[in-house]
């Protein structure tokens, strides 16, 4: 018998109307909000009749708190494309073909693919940090990085810049060169898998080129390309680098 009082009680206050107060408070609040989106949708959108008619009030009330910031949307958008090139020479007369092997990257990491993988990045990123150094050393110093060393090429190379009564810092020099190891050790690994280990190639060469696309009051223009020129170096291999997992990778991309 309690059990169907508390039943029936229960059922009353489920029937009871809502307080008036509540409804007005919702609906004043609703108001609002709908008013507040279409001041929004005005003050963001293009020149209309409703944006000149409110003029500053529509201003004074968006700025600065709801003001909305499409710097979000595209700040600064990517203009220039770094691509890496590698060729092997069996001597100091006689080398391969260019290969892009940035492209190689982008076509067998990224192109098409719904889950791309973070390979299809390492040389555009080895590229675009080489390129922000490139641009901050000495002509004499690209000149040293332009030049062909066959042995002790490294410790030649830092010997040579730090000579120089106007040179880069010991920290941006060091920094270059531990760059232009990383590309000769990436190049190394490279010739290695793409014509074979037992080929002869003795030497590798990197360039780099920098693709900028025109601006937009010169959108018909064809991009400019610059290209960054590096010497001959010898064969490197980094210790721990496994160069059977490059080689299968790099057979993916053929």
């Amino acid at each position: 018998m309690q059990d169907q009082e508390t039943t029936a009680a229960a059922h009353e206050q489920k029937q009871q109307p809502r307080p008036t107060w509540i409804k007005v408070v919702a609906g004043a609040l609703g108001a609002v909000l709908v008013a507040h989106l279409l001041a929004t949708a005005v003050f963001v959108g293009p020149a209309n009749a409703a944006k000149t008619t409110l003029g500053s009030s529509l201003t004074n009330y968006m700025q600065p708190y709801f003001q909305q910031e499409w710097s979000l949307f595209a700040p600064t958008p990517i203009s220039v494309e770094y691509s890496m090139l590698v060729r092997g020479w069996y001597d100091a007369d006689t080398s391969t073909e260019w290969v892009n092997v940035t492209d190689l990257e982008i076509e067998g990491n990224i192109l098409h693919s719904l889950a791309p993988s973070r390979a299809g990045i390492v040389t555009r990123r080895l590229a675009g940090n080489m390129r922000k150094q490139y641009r901050l050393v000495t002509a004499a110093e690209r000149e040293t990085l332009a030049g062909n060393y066959h042995e002790n090429a490294w410790a030649r190379m830092e010997e040579r810049m730090l000579a120089e009564a106007d040179r880069s810092s010991d920290a941006r020099i060091s920094y270059v060169l531990r760059l232009d190891r990383a590309m000769t050790a990436y190049a190394t690994q490279f010739v290695w898998a793409w014509w074979g280990r037992d080929s002869g190639i003795q030497f590798v060469e990197v360039q780099l080129q920098e693709t900028r696309a025109p601006r937009f009051d010169d959108r018909g223009d064809d991009p400019s390309m610059t290209v960054r020129e590096f010497g001959r170096r010898p064969l490197y291999q980094y210790d721990g680098q496994d160069s059977d997992a490059f080689a299968e990778a790099i057979g993916r991309f053929r």
